[in-house]
């Protein structure tokens, strides 16, 4: 079973004041850098940003060895990079993970590469009954039903694994923590985080 992995870049950053996220550095490496460090073992790792991002930019990018993906539906959050990724990747599984995301590790991958099988369309975490859309791996099958929900202006990935054929893994019954599906949104998460590691 074939799977790369895709980490989502293409946000608007509003909440971060601008600032692309995946630029932000722990202990002087970036989000973007510990993120692909940890997806090392992936056949592709897939970038997916905005039409907003420079011919320069993603040079930049494909020099660290990712394969950009530009979005083709603008400013419809996580499911416009989902759709064009899934659309246009070699492998017929992806581990999508997003770019504000710096925690996540080799366990969780394992895990849900553990429980994919064939005829399943999305594998994926829960917490007290909270699904983790982000960091969960997607298979192509769902692309029509994701361009249904798109062409209706129904952009959140929730309706997609609803209406899917989705295994769900309990993140109490493993040894994760749910700092791995933590994302760093603001300012303040993003003082808070280097208050942690500076400690």
């Amino acid at each position: 079973m074939d799977i790369g992995a895709l980490i989502l870049m293409g946000g608007q950053n509003s909440r971060m004041g601008g600032n692309v996220k995946g630029l932000l550095k722990i202990n002087e490496v970036t989000f973007l850098e510990q993120i692909v460090g940890v997806l090392e073992g992936f056949s592709n790792i897939y970038l997916s940003v905005n039409k907003k991002f420079s011919s320069e930019e993603i040079k930049k990018y494909e020099e660290m060895g990712l394969s950009v993906i530009v979005d083709i539906y603008d400013d419809i959050g996580p499911m416009g990079g989902m759709y064009s990724s899934l659309k246009n990747c070699k492998e017929d599984y992806l581990f999508i993970t997003a770019c504000d995301m710096p925690f996540i590790n080799k366990e969780l991958i394992n895990e849900l590469q553990a429980n994919m099988k064939n005829n399943i369309d999305i594998v994926l975490f829960s917490k007290n009954r909270l699904l983790y859309p982000l960091g969960a791996i997607y298979s192509k099958n769902v692309i029509p039903y994701m361009k249904e929900l798109i062409d209706n202006k129904e952009y959140k990935p929730l309706k997609l694994i609803r209406n899917s054929n989705f295994v769900e893994l309990l993140l109490e019954d493993t040894d994760l923590s749910d700092d791995v599906f933590k994302n760093i949104n603001t300012p303040e998460e993003y003082e808070q985080l280097i208050k942690c590691y500076n400690k």
